[in-house]
């Protein structure tokens, strides 16, 4: 059975930690609904803790979170119709009635569009749905029972919430209310395990029971992230709320403010506080008169307990209610925090409470609960608790994450985890820390990153130490002194008793971003070796010769001569030097133990040889390991003096003896004679050479070209952010250079990576004896440098390269991979690989890399023409430029190499040393016979290809096909018998073909020479044997001689036009298996007969008949090309043709009348250009049913076409360009239904057919001077119909933007007022007009077609601004849905306003807004109302035509819009009398749809007219609203469009008219942003009235005062 016919299960998570406050629980395809988004949003912005499950779309796995819905407080049940559709909604009820049943959890019934009663009693559509859910799932009565019980239960529950589409709001409200006041009475969840929150729970209740005074208490709990400031406060909340009027936790303000960045969310989170306090006033304040002063003064009458949680930043502090002054005597405001603000002193909190680190037994027990369900550790696990502890160190987010990621694993896999998350963290852990070190200003950040990094050697020093070590390094004192307090103060740095200290964690993250970012940068890792020695032991002798060795292996060493000026600490730059070197070589002399400086280098050194970040090489020169590892001997006896000498240095010589400890347990050399040094200083660099594996790939002789490549790879490698592994892809054709370059990246970055491994020719090697096996081994002994791990056979060689690549960071190059096997044997899986690691492929096939979904993919291309000559030159001449006697013969040879780097190698190489005549000899020769080196390279592809049909499908393009469309290509091959769709495909995989922009099939020349050398190589010595000829002398022997034989399938002959030769079809006869002919410059004689039946493809260009021969059996040919022929006509006469697709008789110049078509059903293309003596086109061309392209270019004598071909449905493009005598185009042309492209330029044609926007798919055009896309070129020619006395030149049509257009001023005759009504004219009964273009253009008669006449306006007067209005006519038309106005003021500025759609109080309110304006307006200033209403947005622009996005508005539609004309006239012209909105257009270029508008009847529109329009903005949708404004002296200066919203606006307009606005209804997205002016002025206020907006009960008088 399926699953989705299953019961789902339920698991629970024992270790999960997740806790919500609401859970909604919805029908599985419902998350996206606005209903839930709506309800989701008003939980968030209360400060609800939610979790909706909304990632699981729909829900279809078998897995239902049962641990979270039993962790959550409240759940919200929203039942609507389809809510019985799944057995998932039913059995997460019965579970959430389970826990309401079991553990008291609260349950919130929510009835969406569905009648409880269904619900309860089951029935309706309900109980339908509810019924053939229980029927197609076969469930057991038992369950069956049970869920209906939950169903009855759930509906009874008190209160119900009944609500719908239109009053979904006010629910909202409700619910939001009810869970508010639900959890209120709920203790806060605290932890599952709250080990130590007591004792810092009883810490802050005796300091809260010994504050000193009654007033408002202010307490911030401050601590780094993770720490569990969270928890200590949930904690105490629920602890001491009792006691408290008003309680409110304000949960993750933090979080919320990265949820709405771009929403203001202080704002938010502010009056959402207040809106929570105002409520509380009404109900607490018993004393309060409200109705004498404002409601925020009872809020000082109650006693408050507010919890502040997560607060980041300063700027929060501010805006937030935290002042003593805000609430009743007695109150205590919580901060948690995790950084100290300077804030703080001025906001008057009392006291900083601060949280660290858990000690050890709270560690053991939250580890041990977390890892093993128990209060108390397992003893045999003693050693690896030790561990987790110590990575943890203390903090109590790290311990739980650790503890539930080792929870039932062994331990051994407690060893593997707990090893790999010292290189590779639990990213949850390290996302919460980094958010203080993000949040941190570049200076201190970059201090951060150097006291990390270095942290090792600062920690336990004293304050004081740590500055003037800064100062040392060029910090200034004072600078440092800042950014230490401010480190401190961001819990990234503390100082316990004056020492430097930072939580191991913070110290992992900081190396890592130092490292990170260092990486970027070579020069900031720049040494392979780091040199500590004692200078006065070995600086003369042993240590200057060793030095001097490894430099002069290449290895780079830094050495640090100035030991005079060493002070008393190591310098900070000495310290980078040893954390930026590779390995560390620690000379280890008798007193090297005497010097702080030298002890403190090595302790440095040895850390970061214990965190693996370096290699270590101890030499024990003149001293045994052991008096190191002892501290004995003469070692011993310097390092006790040391100590006794120095007694400030007590503190560290626990430290240092370790690291001597460890040093003088470390392998290495030990050096104690004098005369055999130079011996054993060449076995140390031997050593060090190895461990540095400075062994790098040859690349080439001449890298040309390679650098740039190889820079480009860099690029895409660092641009793959994820820390996944990343498999890269570099493929093209042979001998191009993938493994060249694939080398030059492996040299360039192999460093970087613990482990790495470059497999060479893995094609070749795979095909010997085991030899999958060996690469195996090679990839594993690579990696690990080791030759111990066997591997048997290549499955279980899989199994153990699965285990291994996972445990280290590595680079693979898997190169000339072609087969799939190969792939799965090595690199099966991208979960194989550690995070972070690299493989890279090389292949000439690019489906591998589709198999693999490669992250990246990059295809070689060959070298530019600058590249191979200088390759070409330094493999012929031995120089970077050819010899100047050669330069021609260089050119004819570069050309012929194609630019392919092999082959410039291998010929350059051939012709080194050799003279002139040697050179074009082998030039000759190569043009028969190409270079065997070469050639053998590049036919690995061809053998490569597994199917025999792809062969022939790559020797028929390399010999006939290069240059000719793909589409007749694959026709013709498959009319062969061939599969030419797919095998082409496989050969552009391959690269052995490619396609240019033009669709034409390409090959490159070397791959071409060797397609035709393996047909040669066939038969050497007898042409007639092999299935191709094309070289012309082997051609015309076979012929000449009657040679043909059955072996052959095509030929390919092209001769000279001007001197054609004469040869006997007789020569044929034997080629019954002829495919292909190309002939060229050649006359046939004989009977037609000879010609094999099997003949698909005839190209005869320049054929000397005046018609083909009758005997001449042409019923299997798919494509005929005779262009330049003799013929006059095709046929004398006509056989059927079912199977011919292609005919070409372009450049016929005799041919006067087309063929019969009807004998010609399947006809695809007919291309007839340059036929100056056609002057008719058979009518039977109506017949070709599939035809997709005629061309008739430049056929100069055809005067008129067929009315059959209108009817041709089928045809794609029509070229009639250069047909000088056609003067017409018929209305007909609207038959072609699937016309997408109609060339005829240069014709005779004066008028562009109104039948033409009626095409359905029309893409480009090209007629009476109009060329392009018809998205550009039709607004042009509405245009040109609209005005048709306008005296711009065709020419200038094309280029015009519409905007431009339409704010041209047409002089006020009755001609410029012919426009658009000439077509309506000639489109009897037609009502609207509708021009849809770009590739979906529509005529239709339901689309408005209108234009406007300023007698069906109103004309509004607007006087100066001096005087009051007057006169003004109101009256609305009677049943308009579109009004029309004209105001008109003495200042020489006008309106025009036109409404679509409805009628509401919004719009009123809006045109009274704007006539307003107008009126009070000053002489040349008129500012129209913008954004600041939630019920409209604004768009507006300079000129005739405003372009705008449509933004989307979630929870609201568009119900109207308004256009705003405004312009400006002569003091002597009259508005209303001089000016005319001739049309209108709306253009939704995302639809690719034009609705034109003619004025005199835009008031007669209904609601109904402008639906259609409405309808069709939609989100997203990019449109221009243009208006066509004639007379003369008139100047549009502004066009505006307002969109216009469904929601009521009393109350909007109640706030608005208290000068309040309010955004928060209307969520816009990323693009469209919803305030109303300056943003900071607008919060200033909204700031100042926060308290009075919610006061129903004072006076505007009384709140104007406030003010």
């Amino acid at each position: 059975m399926s699953s989705q016919n299953q019961d789902p299960e339920f698991t629970f998570n024992p270790h999960t930690t997740i806790m919500y406050d609401v859970y909604i629980s919805f029908e599985p395809h419902y998350p996206s609904h606005p209903f839930i988004s709506l309800l989701s949003g008003a939980l968030k912005r209360a400060g609800v803790h939610l979790f909706l499950d909304n990632y699981m779309k729909p829900k279809s796995k078998d897995l239902i979170l049962s641990s979270v819905i039993k962790g959550s407080r409240v759940s919200i049940v929203v039942f609507t119709t389809d809510f019985a559709c799944t057995t998932w909604s039913l059995k997460e009820l019965e579970k959430i009635m389970e826990y309401r049943s079991s553990r008291g959890q609260q349950v919130v019934p929510v009835f969406y569009e569905v009648d409880p009663e269904e619900v309860f009693n089951q029935t309706g559509h309900f109980g339908e749905a509810l019924l053939a859910t229980l029927a197609r799932t076969s469930t057991n009565q038992a369950k069956v029972l049970s869920y209906r019980t939950a169903l009855k239960e759930a509906a009874a529950i008190s209160p119900r919430f009944l609500t719908n589409f239109r009053d979904r709001s006010n629910t909202i409200d409700s619910i939001v209310g009810h869970v508010t006041s639900l959890l209120d009475s709920t203790a806060l969840f605290v932890a599952e395990h709250p080990v130590g929150v007591n004792s810092h729970v009883q810490d802050l209740i005796q300091l809260l029971d010994n504050k000193k005074s009654d007033g408002v208490f202010i307490m911030a709990i401050w601590g780094m992230g993770g720490i569990g400031k969270t928890t200590v406060a949930k904690a105490l909340y629920n602890q001491i709320s009792h006691n408290f009027d008003v309680r409110k936790f304000v949960p993750d303000i933090d979080e919320r403010m990265e949820d709405f960045p771009r929403r203001w969310p202080l704002g938010i989170i502010e009056e959402e506080l207040l809106l929570f306090l105002k409520e509380q006033v009404a109900t607490k304040a018993c004393n309060f008169d409200s109705t004498s002063v404002i409601w925020w003064e009872g809020i000082r009458c109650v006693k408050v307990l507010l919890v502040l949680d997560n607060v980041r930043s300063e700027k929060e502090l501010e805006v937030l209610p935290v002042t003593c002054e805000c609430f009743g005597p007695g109150s205590i405001i919580i901060i948690t925090t995790r950084t100290k603000h300077d804030q703080f002193n001025e906001t008057g909190i009392n006291h900083v409470y601060r949280l660290k680190e858990m000690d050890y037994n709270e560690c053991v027990e939250l580890f041990s609960q977390s890892a093993f369900k128990k209060a108390t550790p397992e003893r045999t696990y003693a050693d690896l608790i030790n561990r987790a502890l110590e990575y943890s160190d203390g903090l109590p987010l790290a311990l739980v994450a650790v503890g539930s990621v080792l929870f039932e694993r062994s331990r051994v896999e407690w060893d593997s985890v707990l090893e790999r998350l010292k290189r590779f963290p639990l990213q949850d852990v390290w996302q919460v820390l980094r958010k203080s070190i993000d949040s941190l200003g570049y200076d201190m950040k970059q201090m951060f990153l150097v006291l990390a990094y270095l942290s090792h050697f600062f920690i336990g020093m004293d304050r004081n130490d740590v500055t003037q070590i800064l100062q040392k390094a060029g910090c200034d004192v004072v600078v440092a002194l800042k950014a230490i307090k401010g480190l401190e103060d961001h819990s990234l740095v503390s100082f316990e008793k004056d020492k430097f200290r930072m939580h191991r964690l913070i110290q992992d993250i900081g190396r890592e971003m130092y490292l990170k970012e260092s990486s970027i940068k070579p020069q900031q890792r720049p040494y392979d070796v780091f040199l500590s020695f004692r200078g006065k032991d070995t600086r003369s002798n042993f240590m200057s010769h060793l030095h001097a060795s490894l430099e002069n292996a290449s290895i780079y060493v830094f050495k640090d001569d100035d030991e005079e000026a060493r002070g008393e600490n190591i310098s900070l730059s000495l310290l980078k030097a040893i954390g930026e070197s590779r390995i560390s070589i620690i000379i280890l002399s008798p007193n090297y133990a005497d010097s702080k400086w030298c002890l403190q280098e090595l302790e440095d050194i040895m850390r970061c040889y214990n965190n693996q970040t370096q290699k270590v090489l101890p030499v024990f020169h003149h001293v045994d390991p052991s008096e190191v590892r002892n501290q004995a001997g003469k070692f011993g006896e310097a390092f006790e003096e040391f100590i006794k000498k120095n007694p400030q240095n007590k503190v560290k010589e626990q430290d240092w003896r370790k690291a001597l400890r460890d040093v003088g347990s470390t392998a290495g050399f030990v050096v104690q004679n004098w005369r055999n040094e130079s011996e054993d200083i060449k076995k140390i660099v031997e050593h060090v050479t190895h461990m540095l594996d400075l062994n790098e790939l040859f690349i080439a002789n001449h890298p040309v070209g390679v650098e740039s490549r190889v820079k480009e790879l860099i690029e895409l490698l660092k641009s793959h952010q994820s820390e996944d592994p990343l498999l890269l892809g570099i493929w093209g054709m042979g001998g191009i250079g993938k493994t060249t370059i694939a080398k030059a990246v492996y040299n360039k970055i192999c460093r970087q990576f613990d482990g790495r491994c470059f497999l060479l020719n893995i094609r070749e090697v795979w095909d010997q004896d085991n030899g999958g096996l060996h690469l195996q081994q090679q990839l594993l002994s690579s990696v690990y440098k080791t030759t111990k791990i066997k591997i048997q056979n290549i499955e279980s060689g899989k199994s153990i390269l699965e285990k291994r690549l996972g445990q280290k960071r590595i680079l693979v190059v898997l190169d000339d991979v072609d087969k799939l096997e190969q792939l799965n044997a090595l690199a099966a899986s991208y979960k194989w690989f550690c995070p972070r690691s690299i493989i890279i492929i090389t292949t000439r096939d690019e489906r591998f890399l589709s198999w693999l979904e490669i992250d990246k993919r990059y295809k070689m291309e060959g070298l530019n023409e600058e590249e191979s000559i200088e390759l070409f030159s330094w493999h012929a001449f031995k120089e970077p430029r050819p010899r100047k006697k050669f330069a021609t013969l260089c050119g004819e040879v570069i050309s012929y190499c194609g630019n392919l780097p092999l082959a410039l190698e291998v010929i350059g190489s051939h012709l080194f040393e050799r003279g002139i005549k040697e050179w074009k000899s082998v030039l000759n020769k190569l043009k028969s016979i190409p270079n065997k080196e070469v050639q053998k390279k590049l036919k690995i592809s061809f053998d490569g290809l597994s199917d025999d049909k792809d062969r022939e499908i790559f020797l028929d393009i390399a010999f006939f096909f290069i240059g000719m469309d793909k589409n007749d290509v694959t026709d013709i091959l498959n009319g062969c018998g061939h599969s030419a769709g797919i095998g082409i495909s496989i050969l552009l995989e391959r690269c052995l073909v490619t396609v240019d922009t033009k669709n034409k099939l390409r090959m490159h020349g070397l791959l071409r020479d060797m397609g035709r050398e393996i047909i040669r190589e066939s038969s050497p010595t007898k042409p007639e044997e092999r299935s191709r000829l094309w070289h012309s002398e082997e051609v015309l022997d076979v012929l000449s001689k009657d040679l043909g034989t059955k072996a052959t399938e095509g030929i390919a002959l092209k001769l000279s036009r001007m001197n054609p030769i004469c040869l006997k079809t007789k020569a044929f006869k034997y080629m019954r298996r002829l495919r292909l002919l190309q002939l060229a410059g050649v006359q046939l004689k004989g009977n037609f007969k000879h010609l094999s039946t099997d003949l698909r493809w005839l190209c005869w260009h320049g054929c000397p008949s005046r018609y083909t021969e009758a005997k001449f059996d042409q019923r299997n040919l798919v494509a005929i090309d005779l262009k330049y022929s003799y013929l006059q006509h095709v046929w004398k006469k006509g056989q059927m043709m079912k199977k011919l697709k292609i005919l070409n008789l372009s450049h016929s110049e005799h041919l006067t009348h087309t063929p019969d078509f009807s004998y010609l059903p399947n006809l695809k293309k007919l291309i007839l250009k340059d036929c100056p003596r056609l002057c008719s086109i058979s009518h039977t061309i109506g017949h070709l049913k599939r035809i997709l392209l005629i061309n008739l270019k430049d056929c100069t004598s055809l005067r008129v076409l067929p009315k059959s071909i209108y009817k041709l449905k089928s045809l794609k493009t029509l070229i009639l360009s250069g047909c000088t005598k056609i003067d017409k185009l018929e209305e007909d042309l609207e038959q072609m239904k699937s016309l997408t492209t109609l060339m005829a330029d240069n014709t005779a044609i004066t008028k562009v057919p109104y039948a033409l926007p009626r095409l359905n798919n029309i893409v480009y055009i090209s007629l009476c001077g109009f060329e392009g896309l018809c998205r550009n070129v039709f607004p042009s020619i509405i245009w040109s119909w609209t005005s048709p006395t306008n005296n711009l030149s065709p020419q200038m049509h094309t280029n015009l933007d519409l905007s431009n257009l339409v704010s041209i001023m047409v002089s006020n005759s009755s001609s410029s007022h012919a426009g658009l009504s000439s077509i309506i004219k000639e489109l009897p009964k037609v009502q609207n007009l509708q021009l849809e273009c770009g590739s979906q253009l529509n005529m239709s008669g339901n689309v408005n077609l209108v234009s406007s006449s300023v007698t069906n306006f109103k004309e509004l007067e607007a006087p100066s601004r001096t005087s009051h209005v007057s006169n003004m006519n109101t009256s609305a038309l009677g049943g308009c849905c579109s009004e029309g106005y004209i105001s008109r003021s003495e200042n020489s500025l006008n309106i025009i306003l036109i409404r679509m759609g409805m009628n509401c109080l919004i719009t009123k309110a809006l045109i009274q807004r704007i006539s307003q304006k107008l009126t009070s307006n000053l002489a040349g200033d008129f500012l129209l109302p913008g954004n600041n209403n939630p019920d409209w947005l604004t768009f507006s622009s300079e000129g005739s035509s405003v372009s705008f996005e449509v933004p989307k508005v979630n929870g609201r539609s568009l119900k109207a819009v308004i256009l705003c004309i405004v312009y400006s006239s002569s003091s002597n012209i009259i508005a209303s009398e001089g000016i005319t909105l001739k049309n209108m257009m709306i253009i939704n270029y995302t639809k690719a749809t034009t609705h034109v508008y003619e004025g005199d009847t835009l008031s007669s529109l209904k609601g109904e007219d402008w639906q259609s329009v409405l309808s069709n903005l939609e989100a997203s949708d990019k449109v221009q609203v243009v208006a066509v404004v004639l007379g003369y002296g008139f100047k549009v200066k502004e066009t505006t469009v307002y969109l216009i919203y469904d929601d009521p606006i009393d109350q909007t307009m109640k706030q608005q008219d208290e000068g309040i606005v309010s955004g928060i209804d209307m969520v816009a997205d990323e693009n469209v942003t919803v305030h109303g002016g300056d943003e900071k002025e607008e919060f200033k206020l909204l700031r100042k009235r926060k308290f009075q907006e919610y006061d129903d009960t004072s006076s505007e008088d009384d709140r104007v005062g406030d003010v």
